[in-house]
């Protein structure tokens, strides 16, 4: 009895707070949470912290801010850890608070879930272990529409950009509201470093404990969907490898199931029905094997060079179609896809969240637990993300020529 009115008194000296910050960045200390540290400092008039376990860590972030210059290089230090010891009170200071200490089944991420959804506070991270994030869904959601917090997961690479380039595709189909639409996403490039955060990831899924037919639900992530929008019956849409008439051979995407699941909640949400396929072409693995073969350091798993890091690449092709019609749309960006989309795709979502992109957040939305989609306006953001160079959109009149 004792503990749950602790509990209620915690949410509700939360729900009450007032944020002075605009914005708190947890993880600053970590490779992807130091790029997105760098890129929010280059912001105007932001009021934000950074956040993590050790303040030596976080002081180091700082020093490196000042040197680098920018409109907002001095943010205030905050030191927490993620366990039921902490005081949380602090996430209430800011209208949004964004994380990339992952994985996050492992260290202590739903603590900072669970009071963000009961202070009303915004949220966003680069998760991408969809057992815990049907976790988060199944113990948060409820109470983040009560809230009105947006729990927003994987606002990095993977799935952001997947989820991203299904709905500029669909809007640019323009099917009418309520028609079957059929969606491939194929991933035609990923020039990056390997990434320690999906290697952590997969050691953290291998060694996780859920339900087993999660691992093979396409909907395990819309737990309530309805069943005349259940249309699909595995994960990645098909089995691989596969030969598509126009598009070529398909094999799979490594973020595909990932990217998939959580782009299939945002359908969700939004009223879409959808059969989706996600994979990936032939050629991706080769190139990536000789940008990794030519580039030394670019499997350091801490943190990568600077040369990859700049010299990274990706492009993800969406064709939808409906009625006859189809549309292709080719999403591509500079940097490596893992560090450099993932870091600032993070920060820039926390900027929306945060109502300092006018009109990036879905007004009017009520709270809840969503992909970037669903709580994020794809047209909004996509601009945003191309006014600073993240971002490049083509449309493409026929898609069986960039299969190369």
């Amino acid at each position: 009895m004792m503990r749950a009115l602790i509990a209620l008194g915690l949410a509700a000296s939360l729900a009450n707070a007032e944020a002075d910050l605009d914005l708190i960045l947890y993880g600053a200390d970590g490779c992807v949470g130091h790029f997105a540290a760098s890129h929010l400092a280059q912001q105007p008039n932001l009021k934000w912290a950074i956040a993590g376990r050790t303040k030596a860590k976080l002081e180091a972030v700082v020093a490196d801010l000042a040197k680098e210059g920018g409109q907002s290089p001095k943010p205030e230090i905050i030191v927490s850890a993620l366990d039921d010891k902490a005081d949380m009170t602090w996430v209430a200071r800011a209208k949004a608070v964004i994380t990339g200490a992952g994985p996050f089944s492992v260290h202590g991420g739903e603590f900072l879930v669970k009071a963000c959804a009961e202070a009303g506070v915004h949220y966003s991270d680069t998760s991408d272990e969809f057992y815990w994030q049907r976790w988060m869904i199944d113990r948060h959601d409820a109470a983040a529409q009560k809230s009105g917090a947006k729990l927003v997961l994987s606002s990095g690479f993977c799935a952001m950009a997947g989820d991203l380039g299904a709905q500029l595709t669909m809007a640019s189909l323009g099917a009418a509201k309520g028609t079957e639409v059929a969606l491939d996403a194929w991933l035609e490039t990923y020039n990056g470093g390997l990434s320690a955060g999906v290697i952590n990831t997969g050691k953290a899924i291998a060694n996780a404990s859920f339900p087993k037919e999660w691992n093979t639900d396409p909907y395990v992530l819309v737990p309530d969907v309805d069943a005349a929008h259940r249309v699909d019956t595995k994960v990645e849409g098909m089995s691989f490898p596969k030969y598509v008439s126009g598009e070529g051979l398909m094999v799979p995407n490594i973020f595909g199931p990932y990217d998939a699941r959580l782009l299939r909640r945002s359908f969700a949400h939004l009223g879409q029905k959808v059969q989706l396929r996600v994979g990936a072409a032939t050629s991706l693995y080769p190139k990536w094997t000789a940008f990794l073969a030519t580039r030394p350091g670019s499997w350091n798993l801490k943190c990568p060079t600077q040369q990859v890091y700049t010299e990274g690449s990706w492009s993800y092709r969406f064709k939808a179609s409906a009625g006859g019609k189809s549309e292709t749309l080719l999403l591509s960006g500079k940097g490596d896809p893992g560090y450099h989309f993932t870091a600032w795709g993070l920060a820039e979502t926390g900027l929306c969240l945060a109502g300092k992109t006018a009109g990036c957040a879905k007004a009017g939305a009520a709270g809840g637990v969503f992909p970037t989609m669903a709580a994020l306006d794809a047209d909004v953001l996509s601009k945003r993300l191309v006014s600073v160079d993240l971002l490049k959109v083509e449309k493409i009149a026929k898609a069986e020529d960039m299969i190369v």
